[in-house]
């Protein structure tokens, strides 16, 4: 399936444009969100385990993940990816003058796996109207609801 795209109208970050200048950009179309609980229902679809186990599951996952992050691990989730914290600061010429509050508030930074570099390596596109999009996608969103 192809990853569908649009065109926005954005400010001309090229180096030299006028102040006023517009380019169009691409923009994946985002058709809707998949939220924590239709994760949980569509894994228990997909195994022997209930929804409420799954969520069990990704909770305990969420917890252990906060522990080691702050322990200063890199997480390993195989075929998902790695997540691990960054930070940031600004920088100081000598070394006495740095203090903790030039740090910048810290980041996850996720790295995907081997599965998920398979998938974006195979990823075709379709451009769409811009106008469609928003009835599509708001009456795509409402069907699953509705059941």
């Amino acid at each position: 399936m192809a990853l569908k795209y649009k065109l926005v109208q954005k400010k001309d970050l090229t180096k030299g444009a006028a102040d006023d200048a517009k380019r169009y950009y691409a923009s994946a179309n985002v058709t809707g969100t998949m939220d924590f609980d239709s994760i949980c229902e569509t894994v228990a679809d997909r195994s022997t385990a209930s929804d409420g186990d799954v969520a069990l599951v990704l909770l305990g996952l969420i917890r252990c993940m906060q522990e080691a992050l702050l322990r200063g691990e890199v997480i390993q989730l195989g075929a998902l990816g790695n997540f691990r914290l960054s930070i940031g600061s600004s920088g100081v010429v000598n070394a006495e003058d740095f203090q903790a509050s030039m740090i910048r508030k810290p980041k996850i930074i996720f790295s995907p796996g081997a599965k998920l570099r398979e998938m974006i390596n195979k990823v075709t596109v379709e451009r769409i109207d811009s106008e469609s999009t928003t009835t599509e996608s708001s009456s795509e969103n409402e069907v699953p609801d509705e059941l």
